[in-house]
Parts: structure tokens; sequence; C-alpha cells
């Protein structure tokens, strides 16, 4: 028996939006008693944030096939009356339901919290360092974000998993300070210096910046899309086609006049 299917409708795919400015995290509370019968949560709004070249060329090549008039394997030609009255063979799913399909997966086998944390801050380093020149764009998030949904219960779990990401990441802040202060006791300049410059070098060891940050929200999606970086575009369709199927009801198509993310 497949999930329970999520009575709302939204459209999924626009161009904008980044890690600044977006809802924050939606996570729905638990039902009551005699809450049952209420109206399902809303799904919640996430954005990849900015992408890399080849993450935004991974999505791009999703996006082609969604808008591609092209059934899938396995799946009948719409006939030339259904055709007549609008049908047409592209997949029913939007590039926002490949993308929430790649998050779902990943959150069934999600990574360590301390992984996730660490994926997170190396994309905000080559950020940093492609700003000031000293990165190759191809390296850094530089290119377009893209939008998506997630269903509340999911959205929940996303957000949990950024949690334990922060809470796996401040673990190792406090740790180094600890070890720093041991070793490096005292307070003039000279024993402040020594601490800092071995919590920086002990950090860097663990793959963290100097100074803790929160995971942004649309890490767990550049993951997911990294994850299915070498998937093929039918299959990717294919996954987004049963998701779609899964929490929409109504049919969800990509936009035909959708901008390339990578230029």
């Amino acid at each position: 028996m497949g999930p329970p299917r999520r009575s709302y409708t939204y459209h999924m795919d626009t161009n904008h939006g980044g890690e600044a400015g977006q809802p924050q995290e939606g996570e729905p509370a638990e039902p009551e008693a005699g809450d049952q019968d209420e109206e399902p949560a809303p799904p919640v709004h996430f954005s990849t944030g900015r992408l890399t070249r080849a993450q935004a060329a991974t999505v791009d090549a999703w996006r082609e096939r969604l808008r591609t008039d092209r059934p899938l394997p396995g799946r009948q030609r719409a006939g030339e009356a259904a055709r007549l009255l609008g049908a047409s063979d592209r997949p029913p799913a939007s590039c926002s339901d490949a993308i929430a399909a790649a998050v779902a997966e990943l959150l069934r086998s999600p990574p360590a919290p301390l992984d996730l944390a660490r994926y997170a801050y190396a994309g905000m380093q080559a950020q940093q360092a492609a700003a000031r020149g000293q990165r190759s764009d191809d390296a850094a998030a530089v290119h377009t974000p893209a939008s998506w949904y997630l269903p509340a219960d999911l959205a929940a779990q996303a957000g949990q998993l950024r949690a334990d990401a922060y809470a796996a990441a401040r673990r190792i802040h406090l740790e180094v300070a600890a070890e720093a202060e041991r070793r490096h006791p005292g307070n003039g300049r000279d024993a402040a210096t020594a601490r800092a410059l071995f919590a920086i070098g002990e950090l860097a060891r663990h793959g963290l910046p100097p100074y803790l940050r929160q995971v942004p929200r649309g890490a767990i999606a550049r993951m997911a899309i990294d994850r299915w970086a070498r998937r093929g575009a039918e299959r990717v369709a294919a996954d987004a086609v049963d998701y779609a199927a899964s929490v929409h009801d109504q049919p969800h198509r990509a936009r035909r006049d959708m901008r390339k993310l990578a230029p």
C-alpha cells in the first residue's frame, strides 16, 4: 500500500528564491485528539539556494526531460483524440517533484548529521572563495536557485536533520574549545592567540569553519541533487512522476518557459 495521498494542490516550477528571505521551517505540531478530520498541513516551500555549475546542469537536464513531449518507457502514447483535447506525452510531474523525490530518497537513507554539516560548510567556503576571486566558479554555488516543496511530514524530517547537523557541529566546536583551553590556559594575549590558532586548525581538520553557522535549508536539496547526478534523466522523470502521484490530487507538469539555471 502506497503513502497516503495529501489533498492539496500547488504549482511548483519557479526559478527564484534563495537561502535568505525564505519561509522558515514549518514543522507541524503533532495532531491532538479530535483533530484527525482537520485539513492536512500545507506543503512547505524550500529553495535549493545557489547551485554549482554541475548541480545547475543536472537540474536543467531533469527539466528538459520533463518538458519533452515523449512518453516515459513503458507508458502508452497519448492518442490523437486525447491530443485534440489538450493531452500530451510530457511526464506528469514538475521539476520541483524531481528535486523533492531526490530529497525524499535522501531522507530515507540520510547522511550522518556531521557529514551534512561538513557538506554545507564546504559549500559556503567555496562560494566565499569564488566571490573573492580565489576559486573557480565551477566549484562554487553561484548559479540560479530553484524552488521546491515538501509535504509537512517530510519537511519536519528535513528540519530535524538540519538541527541534528548543527548540533553535531556544535559538539565539535565545544570539544575543540575545551581542548584549546586545556592546552593554552591563561588570560593573556599570547594564550588567547594560541587558543584561537589551535581551534582554527582543529576545526579545519574536522572540516568545519572557525565560526559556528546554521546549516542552510537548501543544503539537503543540493546533497540530494549530487546523489542523483549520475541517474539518467529518464529514470529521474519516472521517479518524479511516482512521487507526484503519491502527493498530488491533480497532475503537474513542468512549465515550458523555464529558463536554464546554468548559462
